[in-house]
């Protein structure tokens, strides 16, 4: 096949200012010191001695049993001439002690081989395409000091009541909103026991986005109790390291009386002295009726509160506004899922509202 004077001369350029481009890992900033499942950022900067248009980055950290990893913002500029890529990194330790942080990153260098194939159109030619390299990052070393508080930030609770009195059988719903920013991805979700009570619990509803404390956003879970007799909601807690104070942090909402009030009494009945001629069996046949009557209207309201409206829950992807946010957001889940849509957005093949409605509808099939 006949090669266009075009392409031969970008063949040219490539080989001759990015073919053998050395390149230098450094640390600019790190955290000395972290408490257990405090987020902190580490910043690597990779410069290359030219623009180094034919070398990529792979840069995929991964965690260890002592601390966990992941991608925060990427950075790729050209700074007098030279490529320069600036990676931030979470690190969130898991165990107390001195922990080191040895990441790697894969540098792949397209050959000439490669690039003239594409010149020439060549298809059918998929070995000895890249030259790859690990560089080992600059190693970190961090000390993690002893939290006995599964989570960790600035965070705030709030509990709401819709009503504090039923008539029995009726729900009362319960809504628990905790908001702020630290590792809110680790919420486990409360559970709430109260004796004589029937409780439908639902999963925990998570607009939270990523951020140089771990996460930030609002976490919503909501409750609903149903109960024959009165009785008291608890007051709710959820120990919080408090990453401002350095200390244990204990949100606390308020305990609250419910009244419930029978749906049946005697004194609203049209004619109560008539009940004293009935029959004993007929006195029974009403009050069989209305436990019945009672369990039926329970039985009602809980299929209602399943069949209620919600709020549609919202997708971590939703935020990005670029292709750009939306493959830094997909890598950081770390889900292998993700990977043929990451491909496609960072090819240009798939642009940002077909990729939302795709991941949509894969998420909708799970």
């Amino acid at each position: 096949m006949k090669r266009s004077l075009g392409k031969l001369i970008a063949l040219m350029i490539l080989s001759v200012s990015g073919w053998g481009a050395t390149y230098q890992w450094k640390m600019l900033e790190a955290p000395q010191t972290l408490y257990v499942q405090q987020s902190g950022v580490v910043r690597y900067e990779c410069t290359f001695s030219t623009s180094a248009a034919d070398y990529t980055i792979d840069f995929k950290p991964s965690g260890t049993e002592e601390y966990r990893a992941s991608i925060l913002t990427q950075r790729d500029r050209i700074v007098e001439g030279k490529r320069v890529q600036t990676f931030d990194v979470l690190i969130t330790p898991l165990k107390e002690g001195n922990i080191e942080i040895a990441l790697e990153a894969l540098i792949r260098h397209t050959t000439f081989a490669s690039i003239e194939n594409a010149s020439i159109g060549r298809d059918n030619v998929k070995k000895y395409d890249f030259d790859d390299e690990t560089a080992h990052l600059p190693k970190v070393l961090i000390t993690a000091k002893p939290n006995s508080a599964a989570l960790s930030g600035e965070m705030a609770l709030e509990v709401r009541i819709d009503k504090r009195s039923v008539i029995a059988h009726e729900p009362v719903h319960v809504s628990l909103f905790l908001r702020g920013k630290g590792n809110l991805d680790q919420y486990v979700p409360y559970e709430l026991n109260i004796s004589g009570v029937n409780i439908f619990a639902e999963e925990p509803m998570r607009d939270i986005s990523p951020d140089t404390a771990g996460f930030s956003g609002e976490i919503r879970q909501e409750f609903a109790l149903v109960s024959s007799k009165s009785f008291i909601i608890p007051s709710i807690t959820i120990d919080v390291f408090d990453t401002s104070t350095q200390k244990i942090k204990r949100l606390q909402s308020e305990a609250a009386a419910i009244e419930v009030v029978q749906g049946y009494e005697r004194s609203n009945l049209l004619d109560p002295p008539a009940l004293r001629d009935w029959s004993g069996w007929m006195r029974y046949t009403l009050y069989t009726g209305l436990v019945m009557a009672g369990v039926a209207m329970g039985e009602a309201v809980r299929r209602l509160w399943k069949l209620r409206p919600r709020r549609k829950a919202k997708r971590f992807w939703d935020e990005a506004k670029t292709i750009k946010e939306l493959v830094i957001l997909l890598a950081l889940s770390g889900e292998r899922a993700y990977e043929p849509i990451i491909a496609e957005l960072e090819v240009g093949t798939l642009d940002l509202r077909e990729a939302k409605k795709r991941l949509s509808h894969s998420n909708s099939v799970k």
